[in-house]
Parts: structure tokens; C-alpha cells; sequence
């Protein structure tokens, strides 16, 4: 049998075929890279909110507790005055808790934020120009400094976040009770007649 050659027409060694599967590997390789960069960033994006759901659960615990402070008569200081630690918990459901957080305890509509508050007396300073008497049943305005502690955690990203601020509520402490906190140093010593 005789192979016929039209004019004009080489024999192909499959060039061809071989610039295609190189193209295909190239447009391959940078679909794959396009996945892992877009899955890389889709963590950061998690991540990135995952911390501003714990910051904002640690700032929404601490301003709770500022609010519950400011509405505090001398009752409600009584226990920081007598040394007591108080822990308050923020639900959703509830509001802020006079206790601390349980495991079920979740401050946000997705239940993904426990947050809670620690409070603390961190001294107190007697309110410059206020007469102090260490006689009798008197009493003395001060700025109670309480240190309030934020605290947020979201358990299924084993994140946290805390926040610690100070606050001053002033009111009447007994000329008694201070001299007493005077002598063991409680109040600052720059502050005390």
C-alpha cells in the first residue's frame, strides 16, 4: 500500500500534544494555589472575628458590672468592703447574674460567649479637702477603687480575652474604718491626713 503525502504536510511528532498537558498543569497549579490562598484567608476572617466576639464579650461584661456599680447603694459595696471578691456572669437571656459563670452560660445569641466579671475593693483614698475625724461616730467620703476584671471565653476556637479597669465610686466610710485601713496601708498613703 502506498501512503500518500498531500503537498504542503509534514509529519507532527505530537508537539502539540505536549503544549496542551503543560498548559493544563500550569492552569492547574494555580487553581490549587487560588483554593489554599481563599481557604487561608477564610481562617484568618474566622479567626479575626472569633477575637472581636471574645473582646467584645470581655468589654460587655465590664461595662455590666460598671453599671451595676454605679447603681450601687452602701449595701451593695458592703461585701468589697468586708473583703469579699463578687463574680457576676452576662446571659443573654438574663442579663448580668450575681455569680459566676456555669458551663451552659452564654452571653450572645449564637451561645458561643460566656463572659463574666470579676470585682475586687483595690483600696480606697479619702476625697482631698474632706475634713477627717478620727472621733466619735463619724464618717468620711472616699473614692472606693474597685478593679473590675472582664472575662470572656468562647470554648469551641480555645479563645479568651480579659480586660481589667479600675473604677472609683465614692462614698462614706466611718472615721474608724479608716484609720484602721490608714495603719495597715490599704488607702494611699499620699491621700490620708
Amino acid at each position: 500500500m502506498k501512503v500518500l503525502h498531500s503537498p504542503g504536510r509534514t509529519s507532527q511528532s505530537g508537539v502539540a500534544l505536549l503544549v496542551a498537558l503543560m498548559i493544563l498543569v500550569i492552569v492547574s497549579l494555580l487553581g490549587v494555589t487560588a483554593m489554599k490562598t481563599s481557604m487561608f484567608s477564610a481562617k484568618i476572617a474566622t479567626g479575626s472575628q472569633v477575637d472581636a466576639m471574645a473582646f467584645e464579650g470581655a468589654e460587655s461584661a465590664v461595662n455590666a458590672s460598671f453599671g451595676q456599680l454605679a447603681a450601687a447603694g452602701s449595701s451593695g459595696l458592703q461585701p468589697l468592703l468586708n473583703g469579699a471578691t463578687l463574680n457576676r456572669c452576662l446571659t443573654a437571656a438574663q442579663g448580668l447574674l450575681d455569680r459566676g459563670c456555669a458551663g451552659s452560660d452564654r452571653s450572645d445569641s449564637r451561645g458561643l460567649v460566656r463572659a463574666g466579671s470579676r470585682l475586687r475593693l483595690n483600696g480606697m483614698e479619702p476625697i482631698s479637702g474632706e475634713a477627717v475625724g478620727f472621733t466619735g461616730n463619724s464618717s468620711v467620703k472616699v473614692d472606693f477603687r474597685i478593679e473590675i476584671l472582664g472575662q470572656s471565653e468562647i470554648d469551641d476556637f480555645h479563645v479568651d480575652n480579659n480586660h481589667l479597669q479600675e473604677a472609683l465610686k465614692r462614698g462614706p466610710v466611718a472615721s474608724s474604718d479608716l484609720q484602721n485601713l490608714v495603719n495597715s496601708g490599704q488607702t494611699n498613703p499620699g491621700e490620708t491626713p
